[in-house]
């Protein structure tokens, strides 16, 4: 039992070194991450470990003068402004189908734009492949971004990174979020993400719950865990099974955008 006890103890402290030995070389207090859910189909698969490092993330840059009114979204068709919501139209309209905005916006999402204080977004129709029955089907998604007079489209060559949300976002509900940074925003003294998953219809400061009346903000660069190296496949299932509640299959797992079909 002595034995035991002390390979045990040893068995532990060189797991304890090797984690901080890591964190220390990769410059982050979280070398490791597994993937729990399909946001960043078909990049990033669930069930994939990740490893992590914080030195720097590559995304474009732009200076902003406040990003601190941001939550009442003025949203235009055509160029005129036709509603006030909390997210964006899209989150807004997946709440109410069936009233006449939202039938609109499904059928002609490129003739939508929302402002966000100084961030404006524009909507295209995407097509999702489902590879498993080949079908495939249409809806709104986010097109571009557009800071400073500049817009910003999907780059795949952004880095994907992992960071936590805060208690009273949406999103803390699923513990560490691992998404693309699409562009990063400075104001003030402080530098910002804003972040989306490849497999995910809007930015995440575009989603919001209204029952809950949580949503998402721009992430602080002390939120984030660190840019992903590399991936290795099925090594996160562990976690999987750790955690019971990571255990059934998130929505989206049977499908992604029809752009990144090879």
């Amino acid at each position: 039992v002595k034995n035991e006890i002390k390979e045990t103890a040893v068995a532990l402290l060189l797991a304890l070194v090797i984690w901080f030995g890591a964190g220390f070389v990769l410059k982050t207090p979280s070398p490791l991450n597994a993937i729990v859910s399909c946001s960043m189909l078909p990049h990033v698969q669930r069930g994939d470990m990740v490893i992590l490092s914080g030195d720097r993330i590559r995304a474009p840059q732009e200076e902003v003068a406040s990003l601190s009114n941001l939550d009442d979204v003025a949203v235009y068709y055509g160029g005129q402004q036709v509603a006030t919501v909390k997210g964006s139209v899209y989150s807004y309209c997946a709440q109410r189908q069936g009233m006449p905005l939202c039938n609109t916006f499904v059928v002609t999402p490129e003739k939508f734009t929302e402002q966000h204080g100084p961030l404006a977004f524009g909507y295209e129709k995407c097509e999702t492949l489902y590879p498993k029955t080949g079908q495939r089907q249409s809806g709104p998604c986010v097109s571009w971004l557009e800071v400073n007079g500049r817009k910003y489209y999907e780059n795949l060559s952004n880095d994907v990174v992992v960071y936590q949300p805060d208690k009273d976002e949406y999103y803390s509900r699923v513990g560490d979020i691992i998404h693309r940074a699409f562009i990063k925003l400075t104001a003030g003294n402080q530098t910002y993400f804003l972040t989306k998953g490849d497999n995910n219809p809007v930015f995440d400061i575009q989603v919001y719950d209204e029952k809950l009346g949580m949503g998402n903000r721009p992430v602080e660069i002390e939120r984030s865990k660190g840019r992903i190296l590399f991936a290795v496949p099925v090594i996160g299932y562990l976690k999987l099974f750790i955690s019971p509640s990571a255990i059934p299959t998130p929505e989206g797992c049977d499908r992604y955008y029809a752009r990144y079909e090879k």
